[in-house]
């Protein structure tokens, strides 16, 4: 969990091994100060989020991925859905592949704690109070950023949906027909 933590969070497997290590490494050293005080997990998250935090500001970048037309839905509260689906058909296993590409992307993009609130919320299954609490925030500020988040991530994901739709429409042949025969 603490890998799928980092990796959401910098959108890199060797960033998310980093943030693994140090966060281990950290709990080794710092277990006589867990007060035992709340969930023990959520003491790890915080050293784990601290972590993810400290490799994204050694490094500023952004992932290079190669986009096509996504079908992108979110349910009536924003949240993302259909992200995993499981694939019918190979083409469908390729439209699959291409909204998950397309939806980490869209997350690396958002500002840190944007990133944090959809990830620790809509993607790790975290309460609202539960990941507030982890990202030092009350339970209305978590709320607004997540609905903010949300927000961002669907304008990211329209835009890109657009742009892909006129491209598609671009490829297309004049006359709508391919071969140029007539059926008469």
């Amino acid at each position: 969990r603490i890998y799928q933590v980092g990796y959401r969070l910098t959108g890199n497997a060797a960033d998310a091994e980093d943030v693994v290590q140090e966060t281990l490494v950290k709990v080794m050293r710092r277990a006589d100060s867990f007060r035992g005080e709340g969930d023990p997990m959520g003491w790890i998250y915080r050293i784990a989020l601290n972590e993810a935090r400290e490799v994204l500001r050694r490094k500023r970048r952004r992932p290079a991925v190669s986009l096509e037309s996504l079908p992108i839905d979110f349910d009536q509260s924003n949240h993302l859905q259909g992200v995993h689906a499981v694939p019918s058909s190979p083409e469908s296993g390729v439209v699959a592949e291409e909204v998950d590409a397309a939806i980490r992307l869209a997350i690396a993009e958002l500002p840190d704690g944007y990133r944090e609130a959809v990830v620790l919320h809509d993607l790790e299954g975290m309460s609202y109070q539960d990941a507030a609490d982890l990202m030092e925030l009350g339970l209305g500020a978590f709320k607004t950023r997540l609905h903010r988040a949300r927000l961002q991530l669907r304008q990211k994901l329209d835009a890109h949906w657009q742009n892909a739709e006129a491209n598609q429409s671009a490829d297309k042949p004049a006359g709508g027909r391919e071969g140029g025969g007539s059926s008469s």
